[in-house]
Parts: C-alpha cells; structure tokens; sequence
C-alpha cells in the first residue's frame, strides 16, 4: 500500500458522506419545523403538481361557500320584500271584499280606496328594496313572471297599450315581457312554435287547448286554467232577454263608449238588434274585454271612446260584423261597427245570443261575434299602430280576439287539421299571411299561437339574468330570476293610474280578479325564490363536503407523517454525527507519514 499526502481519499470519502448526511438532515429538519412532507416542488415534482392545483381548488371551494352564503343572504332580503308584498295584497283582498258589499256607502269605499293607495306606494317600495347596491324586484333582474296564462296575455296587451314603439318593437316587446324573456321576439315565437307544432306527440297540449270539453278554450275558460267552463252559448251572458228596452236613438254611454246609433226604418232585425246592442251585448261584450284582458275605454291612454253603428245588408261576403278605424299617426281616431244584416235578417226572438233562422241559418250567436269585433276597437282605441299590426300580422288580431270568446265548431275542426301533419304548411302560410282578408287558417293559427305563448310563459321562470357562482368552473353556477314586483307589473296601476279601485260596489268587484292575479304571481315569485334558497341550501352543504375531502387528499400528498419523521431526523443525526466523527479519523491518515522521519 502507497502512502500518500497530497490526496487524501478517505477523508474525501468521509467529507462526502458527511454533506450527504448533512443534506438528508436538512430536509428531515425542513420536514418538522414545517410540517409538511413536500416543501418545494424538487421535493416531488408531481406531487407537489398535484398538491397545488387541489390547494387552488380548495381555496376556490372556500370562496364558493362565501358566495353561497352572500347569495342566500340577497335571497333573504327579496323573499322579506316578496312577503311583505303578499302581506299587503291579502289586505288588498280583504279590503276589495270589503268595497264590494253594499253595507258600504261610496264614501266608505273612497275612504278604503285612499289606504289602498299608500298600500300601492307600499308595493313599489319594496320592489326596489336592494342589496349592495342592486335593486332586486324592479324587473332589472328577470323581468316579468305571469301568474298564469290569462295572465301572459294581460301581459302581453298591457305592453303593447303603453308602449309608444313602432309596431314591430313594440310586438317583440310584448312577446319577450310577456313570456318573461323565454321568447326574444315574434319571430323567435313563431320559429320555436312551427317547431314544437312539428316534432310529434300531443301537439296541441303544448299550445294547452283540449278540444275534447265543452269549453270553448276562451281565455278566461276553464280550458285556460279559469275556475269556470264557458260554452258557446255563456261566454257573453245574458241577463235577461236583450230584445227589450226600446231602439235607441241619438248616442248613448255605454262602459265609457259614446255609440251613436242609426235610423232603423221600421226593419224590425234591426231594431232587434239595435236594442240588444245598447241594453246587454255591447256592454256585456266589454265587460267580457275587461275581464280577459284589462283594456277598456276608460283608459287614460285611450285615444278615442265614440263609435258609430251601420246596420245594412252588405251581401253573403262572409263579414259577419266587422269593425273598421280611422287613424292619424298611427293613434285611431274614429270607430265604426257595421252588422251585416244579410246573415242576421231573420233573429230568432227566443235565442238570446243572437242566432238567425233566415238566410244567415247556421251564423248563429252574434252576441260573440260583437265580443270578437270589440276586442278590435279596444285594441285600436289603446294600441298606437295597431292598423299596421292588423296588416302585417292578423294572425295577432284576429288571434286576441278568437281568445276572448273561443272556439265554435268550425274554428275547432280548423285547429285539428293544422295541428295535424299534413297542416304543417298551411300552418306557416297562416302566420305569414298579410292579406286584406284574413281566412279562418288565420284565425285558428292565432289562437293557437297565442294559447302556446300562454301555456310556455305560464309554465316557466322569468328569464335569469342573476348569476351565483358556486363553483370553481366557468359554467358551475346558479342562474336566478327575480321578476318585478312593482305594482304595475301586478296589474294594480297602468300608465301612472291606479287601477285597482274599489269607489263603487261594481269596480270593487272587479278587482277582485285583478287582485286574485297578483296574489298568483306573488306567490309564483315567493316559490321561485323558495327553491333557489333551498338549493343554495344543499349547494352550501356540498361545498362543505367537497372542501373537506380534497383538503384530505391534498393533506395526504403534503403533510409530513410526524412519527416517521422524527424517526427519519433521528438517523439522520446519528449519521451526521458518524460522519464526522469517521471524517476526523480520515484526517489523522497523512500524519502517519511523519512516522517514517523518527
């Protein structure tokens, strides 16, 4: 064996196994003062991978629960306003109660009517109760919510009375408030309803008409979710028998309408008619009208509230009675109704609604016939542009009207062959059609688009326009819709007026359904909101679970085994110390050479 000085390669080999002991030492100390098994990523290069993307999960999850709990706290504070809302609409209900039994004078009821004017100033407050800063139930968070179908129309003719558009914008409003956003414009409402019409199965139980009950599907019908079947013959009753009362002269009022009524000439039709005309059919037409869709010639809005009636045999045209306006601007200025004599020359004395046993044998029931044709002239009396709407679109006409007092026989057998395949393409032409001279195609596939705009709204939310993020992706979150619950969207108040009044024992009970209606859409909105709290509910909880298993799992990957380390620190030490001891021998190696110069 050579000796040597200059190189010492045990204490080499030593000093190297001493900085790998030391190392080993170093990260076993690293290991206890923090805790963790993985400080940086050399330690494990793909767990500490793995460990940071669960720890931004974690931290993600972390903040998802704080936006829960945010987001029950918003719907906290809406669901108090929507309840303090409903409070005040059973007092609303109790009250109109009240109003409408003649125990009360007029001036009890103008007493009652000034608390429920606060109560509306109420209303309003609370739909713009709000929560950091947002306003929640003025309609800028979802827009409308429809009580039920009838309650999509009112809708839908509420928009179109005050909105002061041109014709199409103010028809695609209509369409989306009505539909509470779920239908964009009436192109998007005919393209999805052409559609459904053609994929198949219960056809018309989209559109909510069933054809098989004596209703007639008006829209205040039990057939429309009305608590009263009303038939052909009931839809505009009859008190007594119309025919008497004497043949009106001159002008007189009616609901708010100045009619001025022509010479008879001794023709005794048209005395029968006349007469019936100015003692029940006109007026119960339009109580009919209002009650289907609010509109009356009383309107603040109301741009004319005179007609003319024409009674002249006009030949077999097919115009039963029709209605035509006169216009300036798009704002109707005159009214005229003209009754076809050709088809009502003959009345039946006995029958009340206007059936004839002449030439006109089988057109029977003119009193709905005048329901159809008053629907008109309140819509041209309220609509700006509404001759331009019954140009370019009579399916919406004629189709508002045919919903006021549904279906006879020959519009049912109609509905069937367009619901049926082979009626797809009349189907389409009738919606497309702009003719002067709408065709029953017309008419039917009005009704029936505007039933499947009132049975979808009916059936769904407001459009969602609050977004809760719940998760730790993009698309993980919870989509809201809170509809306005001011009181004009409740039907209380229209154009700045209240509407709701109780000053007379009739008013008082009309109310009544006005009321009924806001209460269902209270409560609609009270549900909806119901079941957003309980799902934030169960999402809350899921976070929870969530967060405590990833934080498991990434713990696992992360933290140090105290036990195991403290045991790896202990030999690391004993080494340590092995190694320098062993490296202090090595050291003494060269100093043997000095032995060779003794």
């Amino acid at each position: 064996m050579t000796m040597k000085v200059k190189t010492n390669m045990p204490a080499m080999n030593a000093l190297n196994q001493l900085d790998r002991n030391h190392s080993d030492l170093t990260k076993q100390l690293q290991k206890l003062s923090s805790g963790m098994n993985i400080n940086s990523a050399k330690d494990d290069p793909s767990a500490y991978a793995i460990s940071e993307r669960m720890r931004t999960q974690i931290r993600g999850l972390d903040q998802d629960l704080k936006n829960t709990q945010n987001a029950r706290a918003l719907m906290n504070t809406a669901e108090g306003a929507v309840q303090s809302t409903l409070d005040i609409l059973k007092t609303f209900k109790e009250k109109a109660l009240n109003a409408a039994n003649d125990t009360n004078t007029d001036t009890d009821r103008a007493t009652i009517q000034r608390e429920l004017d606060q109560l509306i100033q109420q209303i309003d407050d609370n739909a713009h109760v709000t929560y950091n800063g947002k306003i929640l139930l003025n309609g800028d968070m979802g827009g409308n919510m429809a009580a039920d179908e009838q309650g999509v129309i009112v809708d839908f003719m509420s928009y179109l009375d005050n909105a002061n558009l041109s014709m199409q914008d103010a028809l695609d409003g209509a369409i989306n408030y009505a539909s509470g956003g779920m239908f964009q414009n009436e192109e998007d409402l005919r393209t999805r309803f052409l559609s459904d019409m053609a994929g198949g199965g219960d056809l018309l139980g989209l559109c909510g008409i069933d054809l098989t009950n004596k209703d007639t599907g008006a829209i205040t019908g039990s057939d429309a979710g009305g608590e009263k079947e009303k038939t052909a013959e009931s839809i505009v009753p009859e008190e007594k028998n119309p025919y008497t009362g004497g043949v009106p002269s001159g002008t007189t009022n009616i609901n708010g309408l100045s009619v001025t009524w022509p010479a008879t000439g001794g023709d005794s039709a048209k005395e029968a008619i006349a007469t019936a005309l100015d003692s029940q059919w006109l007026k119960n037409c339009m109580d009919l009208i209002q009650e289907s869709y609010e509109l009356n010639f009383k309107e603040p809005g109301t741009s004319v509230n005179s007609m003319e009636v024409i009674l002249k045999d006009e030949g077999d045209n097919h115009k039963l009675a029709y209605v035509t306006s006169g216009s300036v601007g798009g704002v109707t200025d005159s009214l005229t109704l003209t009754v076809n004599m050709y088809y009502y020359g003959s009345l039946d004395p006995t029958d009340v609604n206007g059936k004839d046993t002449g030439t006109g044998a089988g057109q029977q029931y003119l009193d709905r016939t005048i329901a159809h044709e008053m629907t008109h002239a309140l819509m041209a009396a309220n609509i700006k542009n509404f001759g331009e709407l019954a140009k370019k679109h009579p399916y919406i006409t004629e189709g508002m009207a045919e919903l006021v007092h549904g279906i006879d026989d020959v519009r049912k057998t109609r509905i069937e062959e367009l619901s049926a395949a082979s009626g797809a393409t009349r189907l389409k032409n009738a919606l497309n059609y702009s003719g002067d001279s709408p065709d029953n195609d017309v008419y039917a596939a009005g009704y029936m688009i505007l039933r499947y705009l009132a049975k979808q709204a009916a059936d769904a939310e407001p459009e969602k326009r609050m977004v809760f993020q719940t998760g730790t992706k993009a698309n993980q979150a919870i989509k809201v819709g809170l509809a306005d619950m001011r009181a004009e969207a409740l039907g209380l108040v229209k154009n700045g007026k209240v509407t709701c009044q109780v000053t007379t024992q009739k008013k008082a009970t009309a109310a009544l359904n006005v009321i009924d209606r806001a209460i269902t859409k209270a409560i609609k909105q009270q549900t909806s909101i119901g079941a957003v709290q309980s799902r934030l509910d169960f999402t809350a909880q899921n976070i929870i679970t969530a967060n405590e298993n990833v934080t498991a799992s990434e713990s696992t990957i992360r933290d140090a085994d105290m036990a195991r380390a403290f045991t790896d620190y202990t030999k690391a030490n004993v080494l340590m110390q092995t190694a320098q001891s062993m490296l202090a021998q090595a050291n003494q190696t060269s100093s043997n050479v000095l032995s060779l110069l003794q």
